[in-house]
Formats: structure tokens, sequence, C-alpha cells
């Protein structure tokens, strides 16, 4: 492998700055495998399998040009019903801890200038990408399809979540504490192209859902729910806009 110095010290390989390590030909076994690795975890700044930099310490970049950690780039022609990852990440737990597969944190810090356009801590895009490329028919595997995320939670028969816990599939968390001058959405929703069936749709194997939207204790009388009095009895209704025109969807009790 030209150019490549390494050191071995405690199962610890270390690639020094202008280092470079090539590999080629076929394997038939893991070409980076840390199996039998033991560290010893102190904190995010402890020791890690792969390694750039620490949050105090970062990586630093002063450069145009697009850049990056890791670019993995592969490609297949093989037919079937099986899939390839690009990256796959399991984190597996039988304590208390918390365990986060794949996290990501966007921090825009001090600016001396109007600051960057794009702070995203994740992009996720899929698409059919040439004049003849084609998506096939779901069929009978109701996990077809081109999605940008899939995301999914679950349990089996005998678990439990237990009484005060939450579950959701997605978690979408709004604290602008500064100025916010421009818009500002939970959820931001474009489209082009092709005119899609509807913005959201709902398909259910068995349950279904107990109701379309739920707002608890905190946010029953909060915007955009307004309480109304337009003819003597308190009424309620979504507040909505459209083009800027205020417009109210009518809440009737049904219990």
């Amino acid at each position: 492998m030209a150019g490549f110095q390494q050191v071995n010290v405690w199962r610890k390989l270390t690639i020094k700055p202008g280092g470079q390590a090539v590999c080629t030909g076929a394997y038939t076994d893991d070409c980076f495998d840390f199996t039998d690795a033991d560290l010893t975890h102190s904190g995010s700044n402890g020791p890690c399998f792969i390694r750039a930099g620490t949050y105090a310490s970062p990586v630093s970049n002063t450069s145009e040009e697009q850049s990056g950690f890791m670019r993995l780039y592969g490609t297949t022609s093989a037919d079937g019903t099986s899939y390839d990852r690009g990256v796959f990440v399991c984190l597996k737990t039988t304590g208390t801890k918390g365990i986060f597969p794949v996290s990501g944190l966007a921090e825009v810090l001090e600016q001396t200038g109007a600051g960057p356009t794009k702070a995203q801590a994740a992009q996720f895009i899929a698409g059919l990408h040439t004049a003849t490329s084609k998506l096939a028919t779901i069929g009978a595997d109701t996990t077809a399809g081109m999605y940008g995320a899939w995301l999914k939670v679950y349990s089996v028969t005998g678990s439990e979540a237990s009484s005060g816990s939450r579950v959701a599939a997605v978690w979408l968390d709004n604290q602008m504490s500064g100025t916010v001058s421009g818009e500002e959405y939970t959820i931001f929703s474009t489209t082009g192209g092709t005119k899609p069936d509807a913005w959201a749709a709902f398909e259910t194997t068995s349950s279904g859902w107990t109701n379309f939207l739920y707002f608890d204790e905190t946010a029953y009388d909060e915007l955009p729910v307004v309480s109304a009095e337009p003819t003597g009895s308190t009424k309620k209704y979504l507040a909505v806009s459209l083009n800027g025109t205020a417009y109210g969807i009518p809440l009737n009790s049904v219990a």
C-alpha cells in the first residue's frame, strides 16, 4: 500500500498526515475490522474507532469547494428483490441508556457577514435520475416505493410502551428563541413537476387512527385552535391562512 504509514499500539491504527492507503483486488473478509476491539469510553471527546476532530476542536475547512469527511459511491446492476445499503448502523440496549444509531448536528456559529443560506442536519434524496429510469409497481410488497425517508416505529407482541410514554414515527420540534424575521414552519412542503394525488395519504392494515388531529391540555386552547362566540355560544375553529387572508375551519363537539 503505497505511501501508507501505520502505528499499531493497543489495537490502534493511526494514518499519519500525508499517508495514503490503497486497497485493490477482491476481498473475502472485512477490510477494516474492529470486532475484537474494546474501547474505554469517556464521553464525546473520548476514544472512537474513527475520529476527525472534537466538538471543541473541529477539523477546519476554509475552502469554497464542497468538503466532507467521507464520500461513498457505489452502483449495482443485479436483479432480484433484495437491496443494497450504503451505510448501516445498528445499536442495541438492555439497559436504560438511550440509543441514537445516527445523529447529526448542524450549528451556525458567530458571523461577521450575512451567514449561510443552508443549515440542514440531514438531507435524503431519492430520484429517477435519467430519462430511461423506471420505478416498478409495488405489487404485494407494501414497503416498496420511492421515499425521501422511511421512518417507522414498531413493537412485537408481549412488549410494552409504558403508561406515560410517547411513541411517534416522527418528532418535529421548533425552538427558535432568537429573532425570526423570515418564515418559520414546523413542516415546509413544496411540490413541482406533476401534481401529487394528495398532500398526505392514509393507509392502514388494521387499526386506523383514533383521531385525525390531537391537541392535548397544553395546546387545546392555543393557536391555531381559536374560541369565538359568533352566535352567543362558544365555538371553536382551526385558524388557517390562504394567501394572507385568515379563515377558520369550524369545530363541532361530538362528545
